[in-house]
């Protein structure tokens, strides 16, 4: 119909130029018309699943949906309608397009529907088939929003802001939506949460940190679970990442500006290979989780749950966590419950995961390609200089870390434990120190020099392009590798064989320097609005800067004004302190000129 207006309208006299015009004030009429549309379906969701209503409100819930679902489809055929090249617009969005399809025949045929759930269950009530019904609304209205969002997504990404900022706004946006969401009543088992828990919880599980203020397993509904769950998973591998696969996989291009955020993001050095990096990433991620909850459920007991729906989300729930090196759990104790603490198959699962979520997907990516087979005329595939680095020092952390616990504990909290049981804790504690914060010890009783080597574990964090935080295990490698060459008379750093830039040297330094001020800082500012010992503020305000989790017992105790600081900490450790630096300096542009150098005295 809106073809055959502008048609006549250029027939009648009206110029192409008139016509393109009119035909871009009636695509922005439609895309406001979706934004009211996918704020009314937000609008219903959230009032259905979120608040206690009545069931008049409830209907009228369920009838905005169906409107809402009727008004995407009327959108997308309108947009059909105008575009010049019909065909090209239903090729870039065919993904869009198939699901308002399958809208439109539901919408169209709702007695089908039922006619063929009847046929699988001819035992099923008018009430269970209203709820279906409703249910399968409700996700055909989610799927119907998704291409929307990306495209929005996609837009702020090409937007003129420099990736460092973009990244920044991204988590903070995250954190906003993750507070809203564990505000709602029905999130919680009281119906309330303080607004700074809520922002504490909501950036602990965004910033894959695990650091808690109320008890994850009963303060909780299976809501509550199901929007942190999410939240670790989003906030692990990035929102922007997410989008953009989803983008790619629904058909979408991307523009150089997004390549360039995404570059920064994943830290890849060839911009050519974001879109494969960023398909593997995801892929790669939801292939080790999926693997790590059938683990897990096999290992649990059965009889521990109340139905086996809870022992599957038990699963999906820790398997996430440990690949997001988040930590949280749904057990009081932590990992430390009778049921877990001692159970080989769950804890092996856990650090298999944590390990593999540690290392990063460069290097996962790396290894992968070694075991694909190679032809004859193809070069020969090898460990990159980073994925050497990465290894080795993975490989060091662990065990030392493994030795002093079973060294410094053995005879004192793990008193009583057989050797195995205690090599069994310490290697899981030390792998669980480097960002993961899972624990089946109470790390509140350790003895000072044991928190001091955990505080140094987790400072040191996982690697680069990882779920994990800290100022990471390639940044303090490169460091003592220029301390020796420094130490040793050399003016460059040399390790297997390879020679590392000077721009990765200056930014392994800065890192450090950073955090260390970072930390000073944030140290400082908790010994003044706290009354908890130095040592156990030391201990949690690194635990929040390596996004870790691990805590002496104070985090619930802390006030307002120490969780804020705690926030902030998780924030900064999770995105990067050296790239929140950049995101907050203002770019200054060289002039076409150089000053003498000089050189300053250091020691």
């Amino acid at each position: 119909m809106a073809r055959v207006l502008l048609k006549l309208q250029i027939r009648g006299g009206t110029s192409p130029d008139d016509a393109s015009r009119r035909r871009e004030a009636l695509l922005r009429a439609i895309n406001v018309l979706l934004l009211i549309l996918a704020l009314l379906a937000a609008g219903s969701l959230v009032a259905e699943y979120g608040f206690y209503i009545s069931d008049r409100v409830q209907a009228i819930a369920q009838n905005i949906t169906t409107i809402v679902l009727y008004g995407f489809v009327a959108q997308a055929i309108l947009k059909v309608l105008i575009a010049k090249d019909k065909l090209a617009h239903m090729k870039s969005r065919w993904a869009e397009l198939a699901i308002l399809s399958l809208v439109f025949l539901y919408l169209l045929f709702p007695g089908q529907l039922e006619r063929f759930l009847l046929a699988i269950n001819p035992l099923l009530a008018p009430e269970a088939l209203t709820r279906i019904y409703i249910i399968l609304t409700q996700c055909l209205v989610v799927l119907a929003m998704a291409a929307p969002a990306l495209r929005a997504s996609k837009r702020i990404m090409s937007l003129n802001i420099q990736p460092s900022t973009l990244i920044l706004l991204s988590f903070l946006f995250l954190i906003v939506l993750g507070t809203l969401l564990l505000l709602l009543p029905k999130a919680t088992v009281s119906g309330s949460f303080p607004f700074m828990d809520a922002l504490f919880t909501a950036t602990s599980a965004v910033c894959v940190s695990g650091l808690i203020v109320v008890d994850t397993a009963t303060y909780f509904t299976p809501l509550g679970h199901t929007i942190l769950m999410l939240l670790i998973q989003v906030g692990g591998l990035g929102i922007m990442t997410l989008t953009t696969f989803f983008a790619f996989v629904m058909g979408g291009g991307a523009r150089l500006k997004e390549y360039s955020t995404m570059q920064m993001l994943l830290g890849e050095e060839s911009i050519g290979k974001i879109r494969q990096t960023i398909l593997q990433i995801v892929l790669v991620t939801f292939a080790f989780e999926g693997l790590g909850s059938f683990l897990l459920y096999k290992a649990l007991d059965g009889e521990m749950f109340a139905s086996n729906g809870k022992r599957v989300f038990f699963s999906i729930f820790h398997s996430i966590s440990a690949f997001c090196n988040a930590g949280f759990t749904l057990t009081s104790e932590n990992l430390a419950s009778t049921f877990l603490r001692m159970n080989v198959g769950i804890l092996s699962t856990v650090m298999i995961l944590i390990i593999l979520g540690g290392l990063g997907f460069p290097v996962l990516s790396n290894l992968g390609s070694l075991l694909v087979p190679r032809k004859k005329s193809s070069p020969r595939r090898r460990l990159s200089l980073n994925s050497k680095i990465v290894l080795w020092m993975s490989l060091i952390l662990v065990l030392v870390g493994a030795s002093g616990i079973l060294l410094l504990e053995g005879s004192s909290t793990m008193k009583g434990l057989p050797v195995s049981q205690k090599i069994l804790a310490s290697l899981f504690h030390s792998v669980s120190a480097r960002t993961a914060g899972f624990n089946t010890l109470d790390v509140g009783s350790f003895a000072a020099p044991t928190l001091f080597l955990i505080s140094v574990l987790m400072w040191i964090g996982a690697s680069p392009g990882s779920t994990g935080g800290g100022v990471k295990t390639t940044t303090v490698a490169l460091a003592l590798l220029n301390i020796h060459a420094i130490a040793s008379g050399k003016n460059k750093v040399e390790v297997f064989r390879k020679r590392v830039s000077e721009a990765s040297i200056v930014r392994a330094f800065s890192t450090v320097l950073l955090s260390l001020l970072f930390l000073t800082i944030a140290l400082f500012c908790l010994l003044l609005s706290e009354r908890a010992s130095f040592e156990q503020l030391l201990f949690e305000v690194v635990s929040a800067v390596g996004t870790v989790g691990y805590s002496a017992g104070i985090t619930p105790h802390l006030s307002a004004v120490g969780k804020f600081i705690i926030v902030v900490s998780m924030f900064v450790g999770r995105v990067g302190l050296l790239a929140v630096a950049v995101a907050l300096t203002r770019k200054h542009v060289g002039g076409r000129y150089e000053y003498t150098e000089e050189n300053v005295l250091i020691t």
